[in-house]
C-alpha cells in the first residue's frame, strides 16, 4: 500500500510541532466552520468540501490547500513548512494527547461491548490507509443466545439467531464515505455457527464459522448497490454454570467490499476493561 500524506511521519511531525487540527461535522452546523468558509471564499484563498484550511492564531482565514496537493506529501509538507515560517510559529507538544477517537459505551457487568476494526488491505486511497471502528453492544439476553443449551457435549453445533446475527454484522465493512451518521446497512446474510469444540467442568469453548452480506453504499447521497461480504472464523469462551459469556473473538478469513478485499476483527471487551481504559 502506497503511504498517503497523513501517514508520513514528517507531515504529522509538523502538524504535532506547530499546529492545532480540527474538524467539523457537517450536521453540526457549526458557526465558526461557515464563517472560515466565506472567508476564505472573500479572500480567494480556494475552497472546498475537501480542502484544507488553515488559520492564523487570532482565526481569521490564512492560507489554503486543495486536495490534489494535500494528497501529494511533498507537496503537503511545504505548504506547512511555509506556513510555519510565515506565522513564525513557535514549536511546542501536540494540544491534544493521543486519545480513542469513538468513546466505549456504557456496559454491564454481564454483558461485555464487541469492538470492530475493519480496514481495506489494498489501494492507496486515504480511505484504504485508516481503520474504522465502531462498538457493538449486545444485551445479556442477547449475550445468552451464542451459548449452547445445557448439558451440550463436545462436538455439539447451534446457530445464533438471525435477529442477534444482523446485529453482529452490520458493520462489518471498511471506511466509507459519512455525513450524516445514518445507518445505511441491510443485511441480506448473517450466519454464525457455533461448534462446541473443549468442556473443561462448566467451562467451554466454541469454534465460531460466519458469513455475512450486507449493502452499505459507499456515499451517503444515495442507495447503491455496494455489497460487502466476508467470511469469518473465530471462537467464544464461556461458562455454562452461570450462562457468562469470558471471550468472543472473531477476523475476517475472506472479505471484499466493491472488489477490493478488506480485514476485520470483532473482540469482546469487558466492563472492567472499558472502565479501566477511561
Amino acid at each position: 500500500m502506497r503511504a498517503g500524506p497523513l501517514s508520513n511521519p514528517q507531515v504529522i511531525e509538523l502538524l504535532n510541532k506547530y499546529f492545532v487540527p480540527a474538524t467539523s461535522a457537517n450536521e453540526l452546523q457549526d458557526g465558526d466552520r461557515y464563517r472560515i468558509y466565506h472567508e476564505f471564499a472573500a479572500k480567494k484563498l480556494g475552497i472546498g468540501d475537501v480542502f484544507v484550511y488553515v488559520c492564523a492564531p487570532d482565526g481569521t482565514g490564512f492560507r489554503g490547500l486543495d486536495i490534489g496537493r494535500a494528497m501529494d506529501a511533498e507537496k503537503q509538507i511545504a505548504f506547512l513548512k511555509g506556513v510555519v515560517n510565515d506565522l513564525h510559529t513557535v514549536p511546542g507538544p501536540p494540544v491534544f494527547p493521543p486519545h480513542p477517537q469513538v468513546k466505549a459505551p456504557e456496559v454491564p457487568p454481564n454483558a461485555p461491548a464487541i469492538h470492530l476494526v475493519t480496514r481495506k488491505t489494498a489501494g492507496g486511497k486515504v480511505w484504504n490507509e485508516f481503520p474504522s471502528e465502531n462498538w457493538i453492544t449486545l444485551s445479556k439476553q442477547e449475550w445468552d443466545q451464542m451459548l449452547p443449551a445445557a448439558g451440550a457435549k463436545q462436538g455439539a453445533t447451534w446457530e445464533l439467531p438471525d435477529a442477534v446475527s444482523k446485529k453482529v454484522a452490520e458493520w462489518v465493512y471498511p471506511q466509507t464515505e459519512e455525513k450524516t451518521r445514518t445507518n445505511r446497512n441491510r443485511v441480506d446474510e448473517a450466519n454464525f455457527r457455533f461448534t462446541l469444540v473443549t468442556v473443561k467442568g462448566a467451562l467451554g469453548r466454541a469454534k465460531i464459522d460466519g458469513h455475512v452480506r450486507l449493502r452499505h453504499s459507499f456515499y451517503p447521497s444515495g442507495p447503491s448497490e455496494d455489497y460487502a461480504t466476508s467470511d469469518l472464523v473465530g471462537y467464544i469462551d464461556f461458562d455454562m454454570a452461570e450462562r457468562l459469556v469470558k471471550r468472543f473473538r472473531v477476523v475476517t478469513s475472506k472479505a471484499e467490499y466493491v472488489k477490493t478485499p478488506f480485514e476485520a476483527s470483532l473482540v469482546s471487551v469487558s466492563r472492567e476493561t472499558i472502565e479501566g481504559q477511561r
